[in-house]
């Protein structure tokens, strides 16, 4: 079977689903460079802001933490961070809970988010009858869908041909 005798729809089918699976592959096995991110996470009664923090799996995150009423706490799941926060003080006390560890004097906090998923951050210490609510969340997110179109837009690079060729001699397309 030659290749003119192909419906040229299968070709930019399989050419689509071709490049979208080949930049989902090219994003396992080569992951983007991490990126550094800070955050200053800023705690008041009865929330943080920001209240939710997006990063791509492989990022470093650096954050701060500033209490602007009375001491707060800032435990985040998933990754084992701990951390006290007093008013107006630039540095804060964090520790891993599960080292038995003690808290330790720091100006940031800084981690890989190795891990994708929503992971909530909470106050860890009472600061009055709200404190329950006091909730934030990292949002860990693969970047596949990058990947994904940089592939179809290749794919579609590469079907143009076929999709706007000229008919082929003899009246066949």
């Amino acid at each position: 079977m030659r290749l003119s005798q192909i419906p040229k729809y299968l070709l930019v089918s399989v050419l689509l689903v071709v490049g979208g699976l080949g930049g989902l592959v090219s994003a396992h096995l080569g992951r983007a460079a991490a990126h550094e991110r800070s955050f200053t996470i800023t705690a008041h009664k009865y929330a943080y802001d920001p209240p939710v923090l997006r990063v791509i799996r492989g990022d470093r995150l650096h954050i701060r933490l500033v209490a602007k009423d009375v001491t707060h706490g800032f435990y985040l799941e998933g990754y084992n961070l701990d951390a006290k926060a007093r008013p107006e003080n630039p540095t804060f006390w964090a520790r891993h809970p599960s080292e038995q560890q003690d808290y330790k004097e720091v100006e940031e906090i800084s981690f890989v988010a190795n891990r994708t998923g929503k992971f909530r951050y909470r106050c860890s210490i009472t600061c009055g009858y709200m404190h329950p609510f006091m909730q934030g969340e990292l949002i860990v997110s693969p970047n596949y869908l990058y990947s994904a179109a940089v592939g179809v837009a290749l794919a579609l690079a590469l079907a143009m041909p076929l999709i706007f060729g000229r008919p082929a001699a003899g009246g066949q397309s």
